[in-house]
């Protein structure tokens, strides 16, 4: 099996890494200028160097040699069995429309993560393809200095989606030989994207702290400093809302913290506050500024959404809402005249909840 992977930061490198160790053939498809320097070095040395700090790597370091490393869009998405978009969720629209004619029949799009952007690429590619839709990464970790890649965190469970969902069994199946993780599924793609854990913690702790951001001058420490018991109040008032939306498309309530334990941490018997303060302590520092994707792009890819679908079924948005405004107000910018709504995804304005479960399952 041949993966191309499109997204050449963090997670792009990430996952490629743990795919040639496996003994996969991988390509990289650079579609942007972001980490244009640490592209070329690649380029350069043929590969990259990668040093495992997670539990399971022990340190280990290796260097990945790519079988291709590229900016010609035709030659890497014609390279792959699998394609891997790593790219923010803003950049799918483009992604789509730029690999939809060279696509071909039989091939998987893997998108890391989803927020239901299969649809919008089911908008461009008239192939028979299979999609595959991820909550978060199976692996965490950063491109340190330009000079190697560090992975610094491993996810025990990684759960999928696919579409269509009859295809769920087939992609697992060779997924979860590719990343030792991933073994687990959702129900369907509108599951995955809101059990993103981005979409709830990325927007409350900036907007909770915007002005501890803007004062510490880039000694913010979001995930051990932002979600004190009364931020926390708000990500479970948060969480009743959500759970009400996921049970009208036939998903089992669950809350952030608790799916939070059970992608983070081994032993589930462990109580989820715990885990949560457990990954804060090891988490990176930042963010150092407001103007960050956690709010440019979490807000109207994720909560754009979530709105839009829960608004079709009948649950309260108030919290959601709140959010989108003072996130909008922080910036200066109408993030929720950008939202990725189900009326968009689905090209329609009068959507039914028919019509989502349709979409999410064929």
């Amino acid at each position: 099996m041949r993966f191309t992977i499109i997204g050449c930061g963090n997670s792009g490198l990430i996952h490629a890494a743990k795919l040639y160790e496996k003994g996969y053939e991988v390509a990289l498809l650079k579609t942007s200028n972001t980490n244009g320097r640490f592209f070329d070095i690649i380029k350069e040395e043929n590969g990259f160097k990668v040093k495992d700090d997670t539990i399971q790597g022990n340190g280990h370091s290796f260097f990945v040699k790519p079988a291709l490393i590229t900016r010609d869009v035709k030659e890497a998405v014609r390279f792959a069995d699998f394609i891997m978009v790593t790219t923010t969720t803003l950049q799918h629209e483009f992604v789509a429309e730029l690999i939809a004619p060279h696509v071909r029949d039989g091939q998987t799009i893997i998108l890391v993560p989803g927020y239901m952007g299969s649809l919008i690429f089911k908008k461009y590619i008239h192939k028979d393809v299979t999609y595959s839709e991820w909550e978060t990464t199976a692996y965490n970790g950063r491109i340190v200095n330009s000079e190697y890649v560090r992975i610094s965190f491993y996810n025990p469970r990684n759960a999928i989606s696919v579409l269509p969902v009859a295809k769920t069994q087939e992609v697992l199946d060779v997924l979860s030989k590719c990343f030792d993780n991933t073994k687990y599924t959702r129900k369907h793609i509108l599951e995955s994207a809101f059990h993103n854990p981005n979409m709830i913690v990325h927007p409350i702790g900036i907007l909770f702290s915007a002005s501890r951001i803007e004062y510490s001058n880039g000694e913010f420490w979001m995930y051990r400093e932002a979600f004190t018991p009364s931020v926390v109040n708000v990500i479970k008032a948060f969480d009743v809302q959500k759970n009400k939306v996921l049970q009208a498309f036939d998903c089992e309530p669950l809350d952030y913290f608790e799916a939070a334990k059970w992608r983070n941490e081994e032993d589930l018997s462990i109580d989820a506050m715990a885990v949560f303060r457990s990954f804060a302590d090891s988490s990176n520092k930042g963010p150092s500024f407001i103007n960050h994707r956690y709010l440019l792009e979490d807000v109207p890819m994720g909560l754009g959404l979530y709105i839009s679908v829960a608004k079709l079924v009948g649950v309260d948005t108030s919290i959601q809402e709140g959010i989108a405004s003072l996130a909008s107000a922080l910036l200066n910018k109408d993030l929720k005249s950008e939202a990725r709504t189900i009326q968009y995804l689905l090209g329609k304005d009068e959507v039914t909840v028919e019509d989502v479960k349709r979409a999410i399952s064929e």
